[in-house]
This record gives structure tokens, sequence and C-alpha cells, in this order.
């Protein structure tokens, strides 16, 4: 279904983010990279040989990032079919222990920035596709990592509201809502994880691969993984107050 087509992956370096990028080169489809790394970009592209890669460095903590990602695009003649906004971090601190305005410039400033950006010229021609990265903390507060899954939650949110905006427009907009996944942010977002947690992580590449299927088919939201699923239809059940001290017992240490 994407051969042929362009797809802008931010945070492409690494995780989900790099699987994609091999999914989709795999059958046919043309990227352009983005992420702060450069080093890595280069080198993944040159594995991807067979389809045309473009690398853009870019921080999207910068206020001004998703701008100029934009304007280069434009400025190479590379029309992007499809956007998916990967690029996100978190850690597991207190909202008082540390500055976390750096993380909603990324989680939620550049993917809103990049999404109306690159959706204006998709409407223009009457179709592409939109891959939001969202997390499966979108459904629970979460004492200790407050911020990080206040983020997600606005990724969820403004996707379903988007996928039903923009469908008379020709636009796709899919959700991913990963649970644990084994990437290098699991390791970096949090001093210590559970065995239990780490148990249930999933590979990167079937996360990626869901996402992109879920695109592809055009849904609205996805979430990898039954046991996943299961946690998101938990928060139907359970009075909130008890949502919320279950997550910071087992996300996180905010005291």
């Amino acid at each position: 279904m994407f051969s042929g087509k362009t797809a802008l992956i931010t945070g492409a370096s690494s995780g989900i983010g790099e699987q994609m990028a091999r999914q989709l080169a795999a059958v046919g489809c043309n990227l352009i990279l983005v992420a702060r790394r450069t080093e890595r970009l280069d080198s993944l592209a040159a594995e991807l040989a067979s389809v045309t890669v473009d690398v853009i460095t870019a921080d999207l903590s910068d206020p001004q990032a998703a701008e100029a990602v934009f304007a280069q695009t434009q400025a190479a003649g590379r029309q992007v079919d499809i956007l998916i906004n990967n690029a996100g971090f978190g850690f597991q601190k207190p909202l008082l222990a540390v500055d976390q305005l750096g993380m909603v410039d990324v989680n939620v400033r550049s993917l809103l920035a990049l999404t109306q950006l690159f959706a204006t010229p998709m409407a223009e021609r009457g179709e592409g596709w939109i891959l939001n990265v969202a997390s499966v903390s979108a459904w629970f507060p979460i004492p200790g990592m407050a911020t990080y899954a206040a983020s997600k939650s606005f990724v969820l949110t403004l996707g379903r509201a988007l996928h039903e905006e923009w469908t008379s427009a020709g636009i796709t907009v899919t959700t991913l809502a990963p649970g644990g996944t084994r990437t290098e942010f699991s390791g970096k977002a949090r001093d210590s994880l559970d065995p239990n947690l780490e148990k249930a992580m999933m590979p990167a590449d079937a996360v990626a691969a869901a996402g992109l299927r879920a695109l592809a088919r055009g849904k609205p939201v996805v979430v990898p993984g039954r046991q996943y699923k299961a946690l998101t239809a938990l928060v139907r059940l359970l009075p909130m107050s008890t949502v919320v001290r279950l997550a910071g017992a087992v996300m996180g240490r905010h005291r």
C-alpha cells in the first residue's frame, strides 16, 4: 500500500522509529529520517539504500525545529505522503525535581506543529496518512511520571479527534499506543524497572508493525499486546482515584 510513497519519521535513529523505517523501506516506501543523531541516521540511510532516503538532523525540543524540518522538505521538493510522529521522551521524576518543559516541547508542541504543517498539503492533495505515537500511559495519570503521561494523553485525544475531523479531507490519522517496549527509551526513562514490567515488554519491531498495519487499515487507535489492551479496559471499570494510586505504585516513586 505504501510502495512508492514517501514517509517522514521523527525519532528515526533507534527503537520504534528505526523499525518503522526498516519495515517501510522493505515495501518500497521512500524515507525522510529525522532525529538528533546524524551519524545514526546516516548509518541507517546507508543500510536502506534500496529506496530514496533523506536525513534531517533536528532537535525537536527547539520550538523552531518543526518549521525548519518542513521547510527543508519543501526546499528539496519532497512530497511527504506519510507523517510518523514518533519522537518523544520521558523520565521518572517528580514535577518539582526537574524542569519538564522540554518534554512538552518534544512530545506535544513539535508533534502538533508537524501534524498541522504536513497535513495542509495532504488536505490539498486529498490524501495522506499520519501516525502519532502515544503510549498506554495516556490512559493513566501517573504520579512520578505526571508530565509524560499527560503529554501522551494529549497525543491520544488529538489523534482520536483528528481521525474523525480529517476523514473528509482524505487524511488517515492513527494513534499507536504501545505499552512497555524494548528500546533505549525504556532504559533512560526510569531509574529502575519492576521485573514483571520488564518481562511484559514487547520488541520494537512488533510494535512498529502493529502501528503501520493499523495505519494502512485506517484504524483510529491501536494498542499492541493483549496485556496492554486489558490495562486500557481496566480504566473504565475502576474509580479514577484507584487508577491513579495503582499507576503511581507500579510505575513511579513519587514521594
